[in-house]
């Protein structure tokens, strides 16, 4: 689970904090695809519970740095777990190769998914970078900024 936001947090320790997130649910992932038929119905529906909730984490996440694409993000969250939920059904009911197959599956899901908002979230750090990094409008600004581009004089 990923831990509430502090003051001044910005979207590279959003980006930090998701892939350990990420990391320890592959971790329970693998555990879970380990496990022997008489525990795997439980600890399926563990998993799922744990991908609920990381998602949630991370949604709590992205509205608190102001991540423009949290709508975007809750619909393909929502897709993923549906399909989880559906599988869990079929799990409890006593479909444990469904089950083993969507444990199987599920890393690379859950890395394509993270690789997909990682990236909008880096986007987004590097905008704030940019940001940080422009110099305030003022007198100074405009030699500030053709010194910049400017190429650098040659030595002879």
């Amino acid at each position: 689970m990923i831990s509430p936001p502090l003051p001044g947090q910005g979207p590279h320790t959003v980006v930090r904090a998701m892939a350990r997130a990420r990391n320890r649910l592959l971790v329970r992932v693998r555990a879970a695809g380990r496990a022997p038929d008489a525990a795997f119905a439980n600890l399926f529906g563990h998993l799922v519970a744990a991908v609920e909730a990381a998602f949630r984490a991370e949604e709590i996440q992205m509205e608190a740095i102001g991540f423009p694409g949290v709508r975007e993000q809750r619909r393909d969250n929502a897709q993923l777990l549906s399909a989880l939920h559906h599988a869990a059904a079929r799990v409890e009911s006593g479909e444990l190769g469904v089950g083993r197959e969507v444990v199987d599956a599920l890393p690379c899901l859950l890395s394509l998914h993270r690789f997909c908002s990682l990236r909008v979230l880096a986007q987004a750090r590097r905008t704030v970078h940019a940001l940080r990094h422009a110099r305030a409008p003022g007198p100074l600004a405009r030699h500030a900024r053709a010194s910049r581009t400017a190429p650098a004089p040659r030595r002879t």
